[in-house]
């Protein structure tokens, strides 16, 4: 792998993290908005207590198992490394989750990557190498699947923090962040992937 800047991140991706923990990330979609009211058929034979229902909030998310979390970091991975290689941001885009599309053009996600694309980083060895998580895979306040870890290549490390939305039973991308960083000379603390 090419060896990079010494930094640990670029401010790009720093940048794109923080919006991350501030919900609105560049790569990221903006916050949908509540349905307010929970509107059932007013039908003649239908009683007033079937009426007023309750409204229904959507299940709980279940956290994927270790198999669909690697699957989905290397999936992410590879994404973004061939839209980098091809300068076409369409597939990227239409990967991710419905307000992930609405929020990103493929032009917007081509200036997002443009530092990687022009470094011409080859992301595809990472197929080789075991994703090392840095914390548990949790779910979010809002019901987001947090991913955040590593591949530790060398002499430049993969750093990931993905957020991806249920759409459906589907773990779709909703925040990505990825970025080289060169690769410390100690071992890192892991967590073992899908805790």
């Amino acid at each position: 792998m090419r060896k990079n800047r010494a930094r640990l991140m670029p401010l790009r991706y720093w940048l794109i993290l923080v919006s991350f923990l501030a919900g609105c990330s560049l790569a990221a979609a903006e916050p949908a908005k509540q349905k307010t009211e929970d509107v059932a058929p007013n039908f003649p034979a239908a009683s007033s207590a079937a009426n007023k229902k309750e409204p229904k909030s959507p299940p709980t998310p279940t956290l994927p198992d270790e198999y669909k979390v690697n699957l989905l970091i290397r999936s992410m991975v590879i994404a973004v490394n061939q839209a980098n290689k091809t300068g076409n941001y369409t597939v990227l885009r239409d990967l991710g989750s419905p307000r992930f599309r609405k929020s990103n053009s493929p032009e917007q996600l081509a200036t997002i990557f443009e530092a990687q694309r022009k470094s011409k980083f080859d992301f595809s060895p990472i197929l080789f190498f075991t994703p090392k998580l840095i914390r548990p895979v949790a779910l979010t306040d809002d019901g987001m699947l947090r991913v955040t870890g590593f591949f530790d290549t060398r002499p430049q490390r993969v750093a990931f923090d993905f957020l991806f939305e249920d759409v459906k039973g589907e773990w779709q991308p909703y925040g990505i962040n990825i970025a080289t960083q060169a690769a410390p000379k100690g071992a890192a603390p892991t967590v073992p992937a899908g805790q």
